[in-house]
């Protein structure tokens, strides 16, 4: 047994896809074993891939479904991967070989390319962020043994952050974490979801216990929990609260200048191609609770996990 694919998953209408991708890899099926870890029902799965070692875990907590799936592993080398991801063909033994001729690597991430047939909406410029190396955990390699030198996935990132700060543990623990571009997946694109800003934006509050953990490489890699346009907006905000001091012809000015750019970061976000005024909407409102939302998470996660993080 060369590898253990451990798969964490809480979307049930995804997982046959990357199943039928890891049961047409290219390494001999005697030398990997597939352990999925659901937060839903599996009987019919079940019957439908026998062959595959399921494991049911009432908790929605990503950690804890890897963890899980680690635990009843029995590779030397841990494989983990998305539920919403498809494995090229040679995925697996790409891997191994990589990581056999790099025997100083205690991991290696592969490339991840995101899902453009199906709908080409603005969206996907931020979908793209994935094909960045980033320690993700829906496409990398460890060892097991370091992985269980450092303890694994700390379960209180329940849902972000996870993967990060495994791999930071790694690396302060004497590890090296390579990129090979070609062990490839490719990442679906979820276009159809309304409300994924504010979720990402609210899983910031995990950000204060990664940066009280990990600061120096925090710093070196995420840098700060803000993005961009989040730092546009949270400017302007603050400018009209600054301005709610002065004259009433500042603020105007201040409001003139949030209802530009609001609209602008919503349409940008919703594209021109498969435009529909339902998703520009949600946008529209999406960013502009956005900075309210991080503001939110980040003081949330300072207080929970006794460690301040603004920007």
């Amino acid at each position: 047994m060369k590898i253990s694919v451990i798969v964490a998953s809480h979307r049930s209408d995804f997982i046959a896809n990357l199943l039928d991708s890891l049961a047409a890899q290219s390494l001999d099926p005697a030398e990997f074993e597939v352990i999925v870890a659901a937060d839903y029902k599996i009987e019919t799965l079940q019957h439908r891939y026998p062959h595959i070692r399921w494991e049911f875990l009432d908790d929605h907590s990503i950690s804890a479904k890897r963890n899980k799936g680690v635990f009843h592993s029995r590779a030397d080398i841990l494989a983990f991967i998305d539920d919403d991801c498809i494995a090229d063909p040679n995925w697996l033994k790409n891997a191994y070989d990589y990581l056999s001729a790099h025997p100083e690597c205690a991991a290696v991430e592969g490339f991840t390319s995101i899902e453009t047939a199906v709908a080409n909406t603005g969206l996907l410029k931020e979908y793209k962020r994935l094909e960045k190396p980033g320690f993700r955990t829906n496409n990398i390699f460890y060892r097991r043994e370091l992985f269980v030198k450092v303890g694994g996935f700390d379960e209180r990132f329940s849902v972000q952050r996870e993967d990060a700060d495994l791999a930071f543990s790694v690396i302060e623990n004497g590890g090296k974490i390579d990129f090979c571009s070609d062990i490839r997946v490719k990442h679906r694109f979820r276009y159809w979801e309304r409300w994924d800003l504010l979720k990402n934006c609210w899983n910031r509050r995990f950000d204060p216990l990664l940066y009280k953990k990990h600061p120096q490489l925090y710093r070196k890699y995420i840098r700060t929990p803000l993005t961009p346009s989040i730092i546009a907006l949270s400017g302007t905000y603050l400018l009209l609260i600054l301005a709610s001091f002065f004259s009433v012809t500042r603020i105007k000015s201040v409001i003139l200048i949030n209802t530009f750019i609001i609209p602008v970061l919503a349409f940008r976000r919703t594209g021109w191609i498969n435009f529909s005024l339902e998703y520009l909407f949600f946008n529209l409102i999406s960013v502009s609770l956005a900075p309210l939302v991080v503001v939110l998470a980040l003081l949330t996660g300072s207080i929970r996990f006794k460690k301040i993080l603004i920007i």
